[in-house]
């Protein structure tokens, strides 16, 4: 074989193992999520923008249908540019209220806010005048349980701002979805947390009393949470307590993802940090804070195995988006622990392949 059918040779190689890959981690992503509501089809739709849109009670039967996903150019509104807003109902049915869920878009051109039941649920981007676009960005939002209608009627509303060419929920998938790493907890922690602003080192101790806190809900930012564009320091605090079946057992802390660094604390005393997680082979370059799962062994002599126990962590958030953001949150035994490891750890991701094989000499 001459030097140059070595070289094709070797680049087909490549390609083949790319397209391996990639389908492999494609396929890895979505097996995480299990949807349970499809809501892609006919949706409500009117340009314009009127904040009385997002309440459950307003009249859209004049409003025009179309189907989401699609460019709303191709429903005939070509070449409009600017606000508009899309409706749907829907019910659910058979799932237990503790189930963490998630609202699910493939993306939205360019920036959104979504609005559950009149609350506002979250959202990407930043509509005018700071307008920030997120058209390449998946949407994918923890749905508080406190915001869902379990035994009637839910309404969604979403609120679009399109800044040039295509414009609407473009792409999907469009639903409702489980976590199904969920599954591999022992004890779910996720709900409401305590939480406040600023940076306190006594907020650490199991004994503080943060009865004056802030109630939020974990996993979701806290910029939809009533603390719009803050960036800095933040403290997150929840209790709990062993169940029989978990006392004695070598225990891990499972925090999902933050954004962007966290000091971890239990009763008062350090666990973990993010820039810990890099023997792991999570967190691997600084400034991808934000995307290492969050895996924290539990020393046994800092549990109290028969009384109340205090989570304390301690988040920096530098920009965009703040706080502890996805599931799975809550404890894992070593053996659930494992299988969450292989599922996520063992195989090296699409993106580090590129850069590591075609990027790094």
């Amino acid at each position: 074989m001459n030097r140059r059918c070595k070289y094709r040779y070797r680049i087909g190689v490549r390609v083949v193992i790319l397209l391996i890959i990639f389908c492999g981690f494609i396929r890895a992503e979505a097996e995480d999520l299990k949807r349970i509501i499809l809501l892609s089809g006919n949706w409500k739709f009117s340009v314009g923008d009127y904040h009385a849109w997002a309440n459950p009670g307003f009249n859209d039967s004049e409003w025009d249908v179309i189907e989401v996903p699609g460019k709303w150019e191709d429903y005939g509104y070509s070449d409009y540019n600017g606000y508009a807003w899309y409706r749907k109902n829907f019910t659910i049915q058979n799932v237990d209220e503790n189930t963490v869920l998630y609202l699910v878009f493939g993306r939205i051109d360019d920036s959104d806010e979504v609005y559950l039941n009149g609350k506002k649920l979250s959202g990407s981007g930043s509509m005018p005048p700071n307008f920030r676009t997120a058209y390449n960005e998946r949407r994918k939002y923890p749905i508080p349980k406190e915001y869902l209608n379990y035994t009637g009627t839910n309404t969604l509303a979403v609120r679009v701002y399109d800044c040039y060419l295509d414009g609407g929920i473009i792409d999907g998938p469009v639903g409702i979805y489980v976590d199904e790493d969920n599954n591999l907890l022992d004890l779910d922690l996720s709900g409401q947390w305590k939480f406040h602003l600023g940076d306190n080192k006594q907020w650490k101790a199991g004994a503080f009393n943060d009865e004056l806190w802030t109630a939020i809900t974990v996993p979701s930012d806290w910029e939809h949470q009533g603390f719009d564009e803050y960036n800095g320091y933040a403290w997150y605090r929840r209790k709990f307590k062993l169940s029989a079946n978990l006392k004695n057992k070598p225990l891990y802390l499972i925090l999902g993802k933050i954004d962007d660094n966290d000091y971890v604390y239990l009763n008062g005393e350090l666990i973990g940090s993010v820039f810990e997680l890099e023997k792991d082979g999570e967190y691997k370059r600084k400034g991808y804070e934000y995307n290492a799962r969050r895996i924290y062994k539990i020393p046994q002599e800092y549990l109290n195995q028969n009384g109340s126990n205090t989570i304390a962590i301690r988040v920096f958030d530098s920009g965009l988006r703040g706080g502890i953001y996805e599931c799975p949150i809550g404890l894992m035994t070593e053996i659930n622990c494992r299988q969450y490891r292989r599922k996520h750890y063992e195989n090296q991701s699409f993106w580090d392949f590129i850069i590591e094989e075609f990027l790094i000499d």
